[in-house]
């Protein structure tokens, strides 16, 4: 089984709830050395307007609409889908009230909406994941009107290496980055949307991570549940690596290559 696609270890086990997404992301808003909120870097690249029609498929719990939320145009309509049903809910729990969301439970390959439905669509960092890129492309394109602006973000092929090496040096890693860049990443994703669309831009964002918690990266790493392979055992060997790192160093460095990737 190929975890980084195969739908039903999303659906019922990675993505099942916002859990382990939760756990990656609180790693991301606590220990970025990069001062600059990202999501709200990515928000300022799509130049929403009053009365936009906005869709996000592969939503998670919506934290680019959490984080922007004060900042969004007050008559926005905005439609988040996820694959798992479990978290579409939990992107509806964080926008209680507000009208201007729905949610719902979608596949990216087969969209639920008529051609030119929407002024700006956004699959950010989920395209790695759908079995049929090409198609799922296909379908974005096909949603969005003439004119309308795809924001696709995703990794390089080196994003948090430190961290890869340290799953392979205990003979942990199950699905390395490659599995997920090889099949749409920084240095792919050109070549991969040009298919559909005449242009695209990729904005890189410059970063890392100086994690002083072994506790946060030990939440990080379980997350990755049924991506990475371990034991009870080898946890706690892991653990006092991170450990034995921090405490000579002040923190586990981890560095990071991620950017928004824009095409229309």
């Amino acid at each position: 089984m190929n975890t980084v696609s195969d739908q039903n270890y999303l659906k019922t086990q990675q993505y099942r709830s916002g859990d382990n997404l939760d756990a990656r992301i609180q790693l991301h808003r606590r220990f970025s050395t990069n001062p600059n909120n990202y999501f709200e870097l990515m928000v300022d690249q799509l130049d929403l307007q009053l009365g936009m029609n906005v869709m996000e498929i592969g939503c998670g719990t919506g934290e680019i609409w959490h984080v922007n939320q004060q900042r969004l145009p007050t008559d926005l309509r905005l439609t988040l889908l996820d694959l798992s049903v479990g978290m579409a809910d939990a992107a509806r729990s964080n926008f209680v009230g507000d009208e201007r969301f729905t949610f719902a439970a979608a596949d990216a390959q087969n969209l639920p909406f008529s051609n030119d439905s929407f002024d700006t669509v956004l699959a950010n960092y989920m395209l790695y994941h759908v079995p049929d890129i090409s198609q799922a492309v296909r379908e974005l394109r096909r949603v969005l009107k003439p004119g309308g602006r795809l924001c696709a973000a995703t990794n390089g092929s080196q994003h948090m290496v430190d961290l890869y090496d340290l799953m392979n040096r205990f003979g942990l890693l199950a699905a390395p980055m490659h599995s997920f860049t090889g099949r749409y990443g920084l240095e792919n994703a050109p070549g991969i949307l040009a298919a559909c669309f005449e242009h695209v831009k990729i904005i890189p964002f410059i970063d890392g991570l100086f994690v002083t918690e072994t506790q946060s990266l030990m939440d990080y790493i379980r997350s990755m549940v049924g991506i990475w392979n371990f034991t009870d055992s080898v946890i706690a060997e892991i653990e006092r690596s991170i450990d034995v790192e921090i405490a000579a160093k002040g923190g586990f460095t981890i560095r990071k290559a991620s950017g928004v990737v824009l095409a229309w």
